[in-house]
Order: structure tokens, then C-alpha cells, then sequence
């Protein structure tokens, strides 16, 4: 595709050029492309700010915030411990031979008062373990009101939820 242009005025030859329009008409092509382009990101790239000194937009929602760990009981061959963080957990030491469930069952129902919205608790015991005492864990959680229940168990060192190890528990002074 071209043009022909003639001209030359006054004494001369004429002039007779020959303009080839394809290179201009590519290149007009490639810049309307890219100004549609570049409109395109300027939209996409705008984001909406509030300045911290207006007050929260109403139309969004505050997150609520993270639910608690769940209650833990583990139940050790030197006593139990109860918690929701590392922390928090209590010791509860063996009495003479037995684990004190009186304590435990106390703990047990403030936590419920606590986190009265709260469903689930983990159950952890060592090795060892008898299983009767892992049951009666269970029904205590469940008599107040812990209906989902995760079991877990391994050796003493191992240290579930972020629990702490296993420290040597000191049984209780006085009488």
C-alpha cells in the first residue's frame, strides 16, 4: 500500500515520491493496543484507601478473633496436667497412688465456666497409662459439657499442642 505524491512548483523536474504507509499503519496498530492496555492497569492497579484519622467504614466486618486452643488433659505416669497453653497448664501430682481427679474435675469445670461456648478437648496420655484412667478423663470432660473429644497418646517426651514436656511433678507439701 502507498501513496504517490506529486509536486514541485517553479522551474524544476517534477517530483514523483512513492510513501510506503504499511510500517505507519503497523505501528499505529501496536500503539492503539498497548493505550488500551495500559487503560486497562490503571483500573486494575487503583486500590481504595481510608486515611486512619476517618472512622472504620461500617460496611466491613471486624474479624472475629481466633478461637482459644482447646483444653487439654494429659495424663501422665507421674500425674496430670491441664491447659490451654503452655503456659497456663497446671500440675496435678499423683496422690500416693492415685491421680487427683477431685483437682482435676475442679479445673475441668472452671474452664467450662470460662469458655462456656468451647466443645473440644484433647485428651493425651503416655505410654503406659492405664486405660481406665484415660475413660474417666473422658467422662469427666463430657459430664461437663466437652461433647468432642480428640485422643492422642506417645511416648513422655512427646509434647503435644505446645504442652510442655513432662517435668518431674512435686507432690503436694503440708497435710
Amino acid at each position: 500500500m502507498g501513496v504517490s505524491v506529486e509536486g514541485g512548483k517553479g522551474r524544476g523536474k517534477s517530483m514523483m515520491v512513492d510513501l510506503n504507509l504499511v510500517p505507519f499503519i503497523d505501528f499505529m496498530s501496536c500503539l492503539i493496543a498497548f493505550l488500551m492496555i495500559a487503560a486497562v492497569w490503571t483500573q486494575i492497579a487503583s486500590i481504595d484507601v481510608e486515611q486512619a484519622i476517618s472512622p472504620p467504614n461500617p460496611d466491613v466486618e471486624i474479624p472475629d478473633p481466633p478461637p482459644p486452643p482447646p483444653l487439654t488433659v494429659a495424663l501422665r505416669a507421674e500425674g496430670m496436667a491441664i491447659g490451654r497453653k503452655a503456659e497456663e497448664f497446671k500440675q496435678l501430682p499423683k496422690i500416693g497412688e492415685e491421680q487427683d481427679w477431685k483437682q482435676l474435675k475442679e479445673l475441668i469445670k472452671a474452664d467450662h465456666e470460662a469458655f462456656p461456648t468451647e466443645q473440644m478437648v484433647v485428651i493425651n496420655t503416655e505410654d503406659g497409662v492405664p486405660y481406665e484412667e484415660m475413660i474417666k478423663a473422658l467422662d469427666l470432660t463430657r459430664e461437663f459439657g466437652y461433647p468432642q473429644t480428640a485422643l492422642a497418646g506417645g511416648p513422655p517426651s512427646a509434647t503435644p499442642l505446645g504442652m510442655p514436656p513432662a517435668a518431674p511433678m512435686v507432690p503436694p507439701t503440708g497435710g
